[in-house]
């Protein structure tokens, strides 16, 4: 359970008298997180800046300088530039060079640190991009004087082989009270024949003129791969914690690794050393990967950690995410995991970090390529909160169905190029997810119809077999499975038949059990179309196919664009009518609402309620809201899920949510369709 007030334990600690001797052990109170860091979307700020023809930028870092600006390092097409802002991140300058690409070999990777005497000290990896033995692997620094404006003073620390296989990678450096500096870089130079990798260490004892020789490995795990550390020197003055990526459970999770100034690295950290500590206080599952961990301290106490994981995701590195989790003062027991930034499933966010203002402001800082084709740095800022309940993370389930079966409500939409993810909850209030049994998925691409475009499924249950009816390819199929959670399939890959592009499915079975399908025909705007349907589920019954309703209400097209849309129709039978439920205006116009129709027949005439829309930005005041379905609950009450947009100003990611809805009979009439807006609520889950 969360902790909902401040914790602070002290530790007493006894004075060890052994002989005539008598060692004082060091008195410190452990202060433990119990808040959470909110993210302000209205500072999300591109930092990169550079011509049209810059096809990478990342691997950004960022210190603040005691005149408050900002001065961001960071990788770009193979060269490192640093760029400086004077607004705390609002706007940044043009970059700077620091080192260039030359000879065959790319400079990457970059840290960035202000040293006692106010220079600047930039560390990075010269990598070859030609292979030859002429041109290794290496480590190097340089060094400002003038606030970054210009870099000399070039030092090579340590050179490995010239293949990648046996390279050195992500220089990372921290300053100690007495000046020294120790620099941290990841090394498979020494394990030619192995798939080893250390974390080696040098020293400069003059402000980065001169440095030590022969690193020194303070970290290895033998058989396995320490990766990308990150120092820092505890708020206490007395200890050094460094992260690392640790393969040692199967994939990368992240791992801190420490020492005292006593023990100053003087034994190497192995793998069964209690100087290694996994770093989060709720396990990852091994498969799932999590790697490139970034480790920063608050001057209130708590420390910081970030990395980027697939938790939720596909489990591949090019669609990971970056988290940031919350720590103790000690770099212990992370957790209370957030989320920077709201990217796409098949975009990601790498390569991060994290920069602590003055104030405590968190600057979370990415390579990501969600705003653009390629790889751009992003910033957000963030403030931890302490004594807050744990915070929840929204659900982004736009085109949203839920299913209820055997005490247990289970909720889908469109999220994902991949397929259908799936949550879980007992009481439409507490969700649990991801918890499809393809990796949080309940249908994954490949295993039934459709490369692209999984869009707005439904989920029903017949003949004691679980049915889902989806769009892909801008067409229509049905898979099906022995479980809610799926893995939906089909035997053949195939969609149903119909002439065109079809969309939104909806099956619907009459009190006789005789089955229809209500979909959306793309032919001069999006319009709503039943037809009926074979026994087996499995296609529609030629020349059935029959118009139900189009956009033709002013309400409907708002816009009054060329191509009015009515959509994701859902139908339930009420007393001695059918009421069909549907969506209209373009999904990314603010006017998108929900209104009904009522037809004596599943095959219509349908007659639009005067009434319409019933749900709409008007009475809920939230933009975009529609797209779901209607379904009851287990007290027997209507509920409809739908979506809405993310924000005033942004459509994706769509948020899901959940409204009371409430059928008033009338004698000798059709009943009224409402909508209890007090009721609305946004649906959202603890983060994974």
């Amino acid at each position: 359970m969360v902790q909902k007030n401040l914790i602070l334990s002290l530790l007493l600690l006894a004075t060890a008298i052994m002989g005539c001797s008598k060692k004082t052990i060091r008195t410190e109170a452990t202060l433990a997180a119990t808040g959470d860091i909110v993210w302000d979307y209205s500072t999300l700020k591109k930092v990169s800046n550079g011509t049209s023809d810059n096809k990478y930028a990342g691997y950004a870092r960022m210190i603040q300088r005691p005149d408050l600006s900002l001065l961001c390092i960071y990788e770009s097409d193979g060269n490192i530039v640093v760029t400086r802002s004077s607004d705390l991140g609002a706007n940044w300058s043009a970059p700077i060079s620091v080192a260039l690409k030359a000879g065959g070999i790319n400079m990457a990777v970059p840290d960035i640190l202000e040293l006692k005497d106010h220079s600047l000290l930039a560390c990075y990896n010269g990598r070859p991009s030609l292979i030859d033995p002429s041109r290794k692997f290496n480590i190097k620094t340089k060094r400002s004087t003038d606030g970054g404006l210009t870099w000399t003073d070039e030092r090579l620390l340590y050179e490995a082989g010239y293949q990648f296989e046996n390279g050195c990678w992500e220089p990372s450096a921290v300053q100690l009270q007495s000046g020294e500096i120790q620099l941290f870089f990841a090394n498979e130079g020494p394990y030619t024949s192995s798939n080893e990798q250390n974390i080696s260490m040098v020293r400069s004892s003059d402000n980065g003129l001169s440095w030590t020789k022969t690193p020194q490995t303070v970290s290895f795990s033998a058989t396995k791969r320490d990766g990308m550390p990150v120092p820092v020197l505890l708020n206490n003055g007395q200890d050094i914690v460094f992260s690392i990526e640790d393969n040692s459970s199967g994939n990368f999770k992240p791992y801190t690794i420490r020492n005292t100034l006593a023990e100053n690295w003087a034994t190497t950290v192995n793998a069964a050393s209690p100087n290694r500590n996994y770093a989060l206080a709720e396990k990852i599952d091994a498969g799932i990967y999590a790697g490139a961990p970034f480790l920063r301290q608050l001057k209130s106490g708590q420390t910081i950690l970030s990395y980027q994981g697939t938790e939720g995701r596909v489990n591949n590195i090019d669609f990971a995410n970056m988290k940031v989790v919350v720590g103790d003062n000690t770099a212990k027991n992370f957790s209370h995991k957030s989320i920077p930034f709201i990217i796409p499933d098949n975009k990601s966010c790498l390569w991060n970090s994290l920069c602590i203002l003055n104030d405590d402001t968190i600057i979370a800082i990415t390579s990501t390529n969600a705003y653009s084709t390629h790889s751009e740095v992003w910033m957000i800022k963030g403030k931890y909160q302490a004594n807050l309940p744990r915070q929840a993370q929204s659900i982004y389930q736009a085109d949203p169905t839920i299913f209820y079966d055997q005490g247990m409500y289970y909720l889908y939409g469109t999220s994902s190029d991949e397929g259908f993810r799936v949550y879980q909850s007992k009481d439409l209030k507490s969700w649990t997810g991801l918890v499809g049994k393809k990796n949080g998925y309940a249908l994954f691409k490949g295993d039934a119809y459709g490369s692209k475009g999984f869009w707005a499924p439904q989920v029903f249950k017949h003949n004691n077999l679980f049915y889902m009816a989806y769009t892909a390819n801008e067409q229509i199929a049905i898979a099906k499975s022995t479980s809610p959670l799926g893995p939906f399939t089909q035997t053949q890959l195939k969609a149903i038949s119909g002439t065109g592009k079809q969309i939104d499915p909806f099956v619907f079975f009459d009190t006789n059990g005789k089955p229809y399908l209500y979909h959306v025909k793309l032919q001069e705007g999006n319009r709503i179309f039943v037809s009926e349907m074979t026994p087996d589920l499995q296609d529609v019954i030629p020349g059935t196919a029959k118009e139900c309703i189009s956009g033709t209400a002013k309400w409907e097209n708002t816009e009054n664009t060329p191509w009015p849309v009515t959509e994701g129709p859902t139908v339930v039978k009420e007393g001695n009518y059918y009421f069909m439920i549907y969506s209209a205006n373009d999904f990314r116009s603010n006017d998108y609402a929900v209104g009904y129709a009522i037809s004596p027949s599943p095959a219509g005439p349908w007659t639009k309620y005067e009434g319409n829309p019933i749900i709409s930005k008007k009475n809920l005041k939230y933009n975009g809201t529609g797209h779901g379905d209607l379904f009851k609950d287990i007290s027997g009450n209507y509920q409809y899920v739908m979506h809405t947009h993310f924000s005033n100003n942004q459509v994706s990611p769509r948020k899901t949510g959940l409204i009371h809805m409430k059928f008033t009979s009338r004698p000798g009439a059709p009943a009224i369709l409402t909508a209890d807006s007090s009721s609305f609520q946004l649906l959202s889950t603890d983060i994974n």
